[in-house]
């Protein structure tokens, strides 16, 4: 090849390679981490629920509607309210879909929605009584093929995804101190085709004197099909005594239940300061692992041998699936109650602590970026507030004063 020809071969791959928008956006003057588009919000309110991106669009709660926007220009394509002016209508932390249909948790309500326009298919009603769907955080539901399952305090749901009807009642009335009632947060249908329901399930005895005694968490596996109990279990940790006045050096509780995730093989758990591993079949325990900087809400994520979480003691960290051996830990600076995504080699999540959004190294926890919204040098507030949308070389999030579309970094 002379040396001509080999110019130009390299400025054609070069070229090629800058117009396939490998850092996301696809446009040149656009580096990676920048803001491509916003929508300002009209309503002061702040939305925890995670954007959920599909190929060209992205679908967001703001200003008490259900929107959707093209994802690399930010066009408007539809809006629909989902609930009353002046509400977050955030109860649920993520929007479920499917190829067709997005599925929103709010609370009293079920909500299926056309992604081609926003209407709606159904609204099925769970319940008028405020105390079911109080108390318990702010819970994701799961779904297989056919149906949803969806935590309420007392009880799960199944629901059927093409009319709303309810199906089955699995009761939580288990494993509780008489008198006290346990929610869940996140139930997971087994993604392996054995039909097993994972239910968390977390109380508070408010008549315990210190929260050692008053909380409790359990893990349940049903069978989805028929509702039977294949097999129940006690989060039991072990911590070092803060009681001065109580003789040990150390106390033994079973803290709430704020994250699971299901492995072919696992149950991991995320468990007031402690990441607990059970064996999906029996719940027979793993592995535990315990963290004295700081314990944990929502941040969990499971992939390719590696357990990752973000916790509320300003600090990430990724364990060995097998073994719940810390590989690496990344001061954070701030706490977190965000979803993360593992994707490409890398940790998305959004400090909402900080409001600020982070991306790290999956392998050493490095830092690959993290940064503000871009005017939060002039004002304070403005600040990154849902869990983090992460797809097709984009970051989307729902901030203190608008939605903001990134590139990837």
């Amino acid at each position: 090849m002379t040396l001509l020809k080999l110019g130009i071969y390299v400025i054609l791959i070069s070229s090629l390679l800058s117009s396939c928008g490998l850092f996301g956006g696809g446009d040149d003057d656009i580096k990676g981490g920048e803001v491509v588009w916003s929508v300002k919000n009209q309503e002061i309110l702040t939305v925890s629920t995670k954007p959920t991106i599909d190929e060209d669009h992205v679908y967001f709660i703001q200003d008490a509607k259900l929107k959707s926007y093209t994802l690399k220009k930010g066009e408007h394509r539809w809006s629909v309210r989902i609930c009353q002016q002046g509400r977050t209508c955030d109860y649920s932390r993520t929007i479920v879909q499917t190829e067709d249909l997005l599925f929103i948790d709010q609370g009293f309500t079920i909500q299926a929605h056309a992604k081609s326009d926003g209407r709606i298919i159904w609204e099925t009603n769970i319940t008028d009584d405020a105390v079911e769907v109080s108390g318990i955080g702010s819970p994701i539901m799961s779904q297989d093929q056919t149906y949803l399952y969806a935590g309420r305090k007392g009880y799960v749901l199944k629901v059927q995804k093409s009319n709303g009807e309810i199906i089955h009642r699995y009761e939580l009335d288990r494993m509780v101190p008489d008198g006290v009632i346990q929610g869940s947060t996140e139930p997971i249908i087994s993604p392996f085709g054995d039909d097993i329901l994972y239910v968390p399930g977390s109380y508070f005895d408010h008549s315990q004197p210190t929260p050692e005694k008053a909380s409790g968490g359990n893990i349940f596996a049903f069978n989805a099909l028929n509702g039977a109990l294949i097999w129940e279990r006690e989060i039991i940790v072990t911590i070092p005594n803060p009681y001065p006045d109580i003789p040990g050096d150390s106390l033994t509780g079973s803290p709430m239940i704020y994250d699971i995730s299901v492995t072919e093989d696992e149950v991991i758990v995320l468990a007031g300061f402690s990441i607990v591993a059970l064996d999906r079949m029996t719940g027979d325990p793993v592995w535990k692992t315990y963290f004295s900087k700081g314990g944990f809400d929502v941040g969990l994520a499971v992939k390719d041998n590696g357990v990752y979480a973000a916790s509320i003691g300003s600090f990430a960290t990724r364990l060995d699936l097998l073994t719940g051996n810390v590989l690496w830990q990344r001061d954070i600076k701030f706490s977190n109650t965000s979803i993360p995504t593992i994707q490409d080699g890398r940790m998305y999540f959004n400090n909402s602590g900080g409001g600020g959004i982070w991306v790290l190294d999956t392998e050493d926890g490095s830092v690959i970026y993290n940064e503000p919204p871009p005017n939060h040098s002039n004002d304070s507030f403005d600040v990154y507030i849902s869990s983090l949308g992460v797809g097709e070389g984009y970051m989307v999030n729902v901030g203190s004063k608008a939605v903001y579309c990134l590139t990837v970094p």
